[in-house]
C-alpha cells in the first residue's frame, strides 16, 4: 500500500486534503484512481487508510494512533558531506531516530550556518518516513556549536553517549533508559579537548564495533543498539 504524508488526518468517514506535493505524486505520477486505497501518516503517530473517490477526493476509512517508542534516540551528529546526507536522513527514519541535531565540532568538514535547517532536509525526512512507514517524523533541532550541544543535553538531563574507538566501561548496561543522546563526531573524530569536555559532563563513551566507522554508519549502528538495549538493559 502506497504511503502519503498528510498533516491533518481527520476521523473515519471524513475527507482529507493532501498537500500539493503529495497530491501530485498520487494523481499525476502514480495515476491514482477511484477505488484505490492508500496509507496516510501525519508524522506525529497517526496512521490511517483512505479510499480514493470521485473528483480525486480522499475519504478516511480507518484512523489509529501508534504508541510512542519506549526509547527515544536524540542524535547529535557532525554533518556528513552533502552526498551522504540523503542516505543518513532516510536511515534515521528507518531506524526510528526521534530527533536530529547537527553539531559543528572542531574537525567538522561541513559547516552549515548555525540555526539554519534547509527545507530540503525536511523533505528527505518525509520521504524516509513514507518509504519506511514510520509514523513519527524525526524532529530537527537547529544547527548548534559543540558548546551549545553540551549545554542542551545538560539542560534536558538525558543520558548521553558518544562514539569511542577505545574499549571502555560505558555503564550502558547498568540501568534502563527512556531518552538517550547519541553523539557522533566528524570523520576526523572528536578533538582531545572535546572528549575531555564530554567526559567531564558525565557523557559515556560507547564502542559499537571493532573498526573505525564512517559518520553515517556510526550514527545508524549506535541508534539501533541504544534503541534495542535501552529499555531492557
Amino acid at each position: 500500500m502506497r504511503c502519503f504524508f498528510c498533516e491533518n488526518i481527520t476521523d473515519a468517514g471524513t475527507h482529507v486534503v493532501l498537500p500539493e506535493r503529495e497530491s501530485q505524486h498520487l494523481f499525476k505520477t502514480l495515476r491514482g484512481r477511484s477505488g484505490d486505497v492508500v496509507m496516510l501518516i501525519d508524522g506525529r503517530g497517526t496512521v490511517a487508510t483512505a479510499g480514493v473517490g470521485d473528483g480525486k477526493r480522499l475519504s478516511v476509512m480507518e484512523r489509529n494512533a501508534v504508541a510512542e517508542p519506549e526509547v527515544k534516540i536524540h542524535l547529535f551528529i557532525s554533518p556528513p558531506k552533502h552526498n551522504k546526507m540523503d542516505q543518513l536522513l532516510t536511515q534515521c527514519c528507518e531506524t526510528g531516530v526521534w530527533s536530529i541535531t547537527f553539531v559543528i565540532a572542531d574537525h567538522s568538514v561541513v559547516r552549515p550556518e548555525e540555526g539554519a535547517v534547509p527545507e530540503r532536509w525536511n523533505v528527505h525526512l518525509i520521504e524516509g518516513c513514507k518509504q519506511s512507514k514510520n509514523p513519527f517524523l524525526p524532529v530537527f533541532g537547529e544547527v548548534i556549536s559543540f558548546s551549545g550541544m553540551i549545554e542542551k543535553i545538560r539542560e534536558r538531563r538525558i543520558t548521553a553517549f558518544y562514539g569511542s574507538v577505545e574499549k571502555q566501561e560505558s555503564g550502558f548496561g547498568k540501568a534502563g533508559i527512556s531518552d538517550a543522546a547519541w553523539i557522533v563526531g566528524p570523520e576526523g573524530g572528536f578533538s582531545p579537548a572535546e572528549e575531555e569536555r564530554m567526559k567531564a559532563s558525565g557523557f559515556m563513551p560507547l564502542n559499537i564495533g571493532r573498526w573505525v566507522m564512517r559518520v553515517e554508519t556510526a550514527a545508524i549502528a549506535g541508534s539501533v543498539i541504544l534503541t534495542n538495549c535501552g529499555a531492557k538493559c
